[in-house]
């Protein structure tokens, strides 16, 4: 046969060829060992990370009373916090970047030995090499470090202060670039305004990010600072007081129908304030004195807190804290008595409705009669009657905050028993008046008729 035949040039190139290297088992070992330290120091500086950030101001207080070498190592990492997330990133990066190039060698390797595809072991190797970096380098140093945060900052603020120090140029000049760039790229916007939150909110609740309870605080902690006393205070007429002729035992029948622990004194009038009297203060004459016997309330009455209406809730609430006190009596602008206003009051506007058990018998301020009509108080609020019916009146615009104000405001004088009166939509009809106030109003709303067309007969509504 000729030897130049292409069968036996074919045999004769494959006898020449070198065989498959065999795998040293010694390298490998070697190999393997390399690539679990470097599993080792990953988790070592993931762990670090967590361990050093999450520890609290508690924490580092009980670091520095320690005063041995650990703790000042960790306080001394710690101070500055910026360059030390650098060195901590450079690290973790280097370790992860040379156990993938480490283990893509060793699986190249391998491939080569047992004859396998290199391009679908490369693929598997890729695979486990993932799943292994997050278990063993990630996620369970991470969950060690965040339960014993103290302890393994600790343990490995030695190690790492080292490293810090040696790549502390890099570091530190990143850190300082990076600061530098972010005071010259940062943006010149103004501060978010009530409204902003307010949209973000409602944003918020209907990507179902926020409850609707959430939505709604927040709605009231940004409206919180724009509402005044006069908006949330007890009227004059409501007011529940002590004259300071009242014997012991009228005044602890006052408390007791009243359930209030704290009851204004006047003389004469409200307009005469003189204190105000705690129910807890009454304790001491229980036992001593005849409950018809007169007492001296002004020696016992604590002193009053006057406010505007006009003043903003905010600073109401800065003033009870400041005056460690929980009521004060709203005067207008001729130094009457307006109202009354308690703390209650005040985080009412922001959790909503407090009630104990003196509020569980409280009268409700709507009966429904069917979906449109309501009998109403005349106190009820008129951002309530918004909610209530659906509608949408501009509460902002009005000097008034009640039902009964929008019908004075309306009538002009003051109404009789079954005057009517219509407002946007709203149909109001007096049914009870005592002693010049308005006390119960039927309150019709008629939705304005939508797609509505006019025709030779009249209004039609399209279907």
């Amino acid at each position: 046969m000729d030897p130049d035949s292409p069968p036996l040039a074919l045999a004769h190139f494959l006898v020449q060829q070198p065989p498959p290297p065999s795998l040293d088992p010694g390298v490998f070992v070697v190999a393997f060992g390399i690539f679990a330290l470097l599993l080792f120091v990953s988790a070592f500086v993931s762990g670090s990370e967590v361990a050093l950030f999450s520890l609290s101001t508690a924490d580092r207080d009980a670091l520095a009373q320690a005063h041995d070498r650990a703790g000042r190592r960790v306080l001394q990492l710690l101070s500055q916090p910026r360059s030390l997330l650098i060195t901590i990133l450079i690290l973790n990066t280097l370790v992860n970047v040379a156990a993938a190039i480490l283990a893509a060698l060793m699986t190249h390797q391998v491939a080569r030995a047992y004859g396998w595809s290199p391009g679908l072991t490369v693929f598997l190797e890729v695979i486990a090499l993932t799943f292994v970096l997050l278990v063993v380098s990630e996620i369970t140093p991470k969950l060690i470090a965040t339960r014993h945060a103290r302890a393994f900052s600790r343990a490995i603020s030695g190690p790492l202060l080292l490293f810090h120090r040696v790549l502390y140029p890099v570091s530190g000049a990143l850190a300082r670039t990076m600061r530098a760039l972010q005071n010259r790229l940062k943006p010149s916007t103004r501060p978010l305004s009530g409204e902003d939150l307010k949209a973000m909110a409602e944003i918020g609740e209907a990507h179902g990010t926020l409850e609707e309870e959430e939505k709604a605080l927040i709605h009231s902690i940004v409206e919180f600072g724009e509402t005044t006393v006069r908006e949330i205070m007890v009227s004059r007429l409501d007011i529940v007081a002590l004259p300071v002729t009242a014997t012991l035992a009228e005044a602890i029948e006052t408390i007791r129908t009243s359930g209030h622990s704290r009851l204004p004194l006047y003389v004469e009038h409200l307009d005469n304030i003189l204190g105000i009297i705690y129910a807890k203060d009454l304790l001491r004459f229980l036992s001593g004195h005849n409950g018809q016997q007169h007492i001296d309330w002004t020696r016992l009455a604590r002193p009053t807190m006057f406010v505007p209406l006009g003043k903003k809730l905010d600073d109401l609430l800065r003033d009870f804290q400041a005056k460690k006190t929980h009521i004060a009596i709203v005067v207008d602008e001729y130094g009457g008595t307006a109202g009354l206003v308690t703390l209650e009051n005040v985080l009412e506007e922001i959790v909503g409705d407090i009630r104990d058990e003196h509020d569980e018998t409280e009268e409700r301020l709507y009966e429904k009669i069917d979906e449109h009509t309501y009998r109403c108080d005349a106190r009820i609020n008129l951002d309530d009657l918004n909610e209530l019916l659906g509608v949408d009146l501009d509460t902002e615009s009005f000097d008034f905050e009640t039902l009964g104000g929008l019908i004075f405001h309306l009538t002009g004088a003051i109404p009789s028993v079954g005057t009517e009166v219509t407002y946007k939509g709203l149909h109001m009809r007096v049914e009870t008046i005592e002693n010049h106030r308005i006390g119960q109003v039927l309150v019709r709303y008629e939705p304005p008729l939508e797609n509505k067309e006019i025709s030779e007969k009249g209004v039609s509504e399209t279907p």
